[in-house]
């Protein structure tokens, strides 16, 4: 397509089931939603928000939706899955809640698996409030990961300085217990948040099958210099 044709996604979601009110569903709504974005994407609509909780068709062993919400029968909300929990992180915290510009930037991860499969991807934008802010997803279900943040700009390298903030959602705030009708998660949210006295050698841990959140403001190192 010609580079002046917008690229909307204007359907996102997954297929429903138990599949997306499991963690699974809060991955992959962080995953394409910011991947779409990152790629060139102008615009991403979550389909849909109301409430509204049937049984998927195809899933006939499983009870779930493909929504934020559970709801009763008078279609009452009675919980909330885990895409309403990953739809704040990526609009309350990762990108910032202001009507103003945003610039994304790419990153990448060097975590993978025996198969050379990425196990953690990493999206990177500036917030309007001159923050940077990351989106890192650890997709690997069992193992947590540690990793060290390095910011790229020509010959200067920066890294996180001072205080970061890191709000992390995952198996530990939330887990999904399957049962026809009767299913429901516990714990069910919400995200965990704490403070990190960063510096350049910093590690940060990804909880098993999580999206974390890590802003704050850098510090640039000097350009090595070479003899």
């Amino acid at each position: 397509l010609p580079a002046t044709v917008p690229l909307l996604d204007t359907e996102t979601n997954a297929h429903g089931g138990e599949a997306s009110v499991e963690i699974f569903g809060a991955l992959w709504l962080g995953d394409t939603f910011a991947g779409f974005l990152t790629a060139g994407g102008q615009a991403t609509f979550y389909y849909h928000a109301l409430s509204y909780s049937p049984a998927h068709p195809v899933c006939p062993n499983s009870w779930g939706t493909y929504h934020m919400f559970m709801v009763d029968p008078n279609y009452q909300i009675r919980s909330r899955t885990s895409q309403f929990f990953a739809a704040q992180l990526l609009t309350q915290e990762w990108s910032q809640p202001v009507d103003a510009e945003h610039q994304l930037y790419t990153a990448a991860s060097d975590i993978k698996d025996a198969e050379a499969h990425v196990l953690v991807t990493a999206y990177a934008v500036l917030r309007p409030d001159k923050q940077w802010s990351l989106l890192l997803i650890n997709k690997d279900y069992d193992h947590p990961h540690a990793v060290r943040i390095k910011f790229h700009d020509g010959d200067a390298d920066s890294s996180f300085a001072g205080p970061v903030t890191m709000v992390t959602f995952g198996k530990a705030q939330y887990q999904w217990h399957p049962g026809r009708k009767k299913g429901y998660a516990d714990p069910d949210g919400p995200a965990a948040t704490s403070t990190i006295d960063a510096n350049p050698d910093a590690q940060y841990t990804l909880p098993p099958a999580s999206m974390t959140v890590l802003r704050g403001r850098l510090k640039t190192a000097a350009p090595s210099q070479t003899q």
